[in-house]
């Protein structure tokens, strides 16, 4: 079974064209990389299928889902690493994961979410105090503490 199916998929903005036809297929379990220069769309699509973003046309299927339509069901079941963090900055690293993690039905264990990305030393840690590579540790800490059954990495 596929997790990520795109068909066509076309996004503008104004009179940019920012996704043109792009069509791909990811299968479960599979690790995939949508690379490409700058301006390329890869941001775009993932937007798509991450369901904040309507397309103007073309097929998308997250987990069996259309994105656009899957609401928390679907959004319970996918991760997410950001380009940039997207966490208050006066929280703790700690703060930062219990609160991400009161979204979901069965999130890990915070403090072995803390552990499994080499923050324990950062836990009490405000989120403005951490250094860039902690801010990305950080990031991926708070995609997989809902114990996703997809993750997208918007450059990681």
């Amino acid at each position: 079974m596929n997790a990520v199916e795109v068909e066509s998929l076309a996004k503008s903005y104004g009179p940019v064209q920012a996704v043109r036809g792009v069509s791909f297929a990811v299968r479960q379990g599979e690790v995939f990389a949508l690379l490409g220069p700058n301006g390329a769309g890869k941001t775009t699509t993932l937007s798509v299928l991450e369901g904040y973003t309507a397309p103007d046309s073309g097929r998308v299927v997250v987990l069996g889902a259309d994105p656009a339509s899957g609401g928390r069901a679907l959004r319970q079941r996918v991760g997410i690493v950001l380009q940039d963090i997207a966490v208050q900055p006066y929280l703790t690293v700690r703060e930062a994961l219990l609160r991400t993690a009161a979204y979901y039905p069965e999130p890990r264990d915070v403090d072995e979410v803390i552990s499994l990305v080499g923050l324990d030393t950062a836990a009490a840690t405000r989120v403005r105090r951490l250094s860039g590579g902690q801010q990305r540790r950080l990031d991926l800490a708070l995609a997989v503490v809902g114990r996703p059954d997809l993750l997208f990495l918007d450059e990681p």
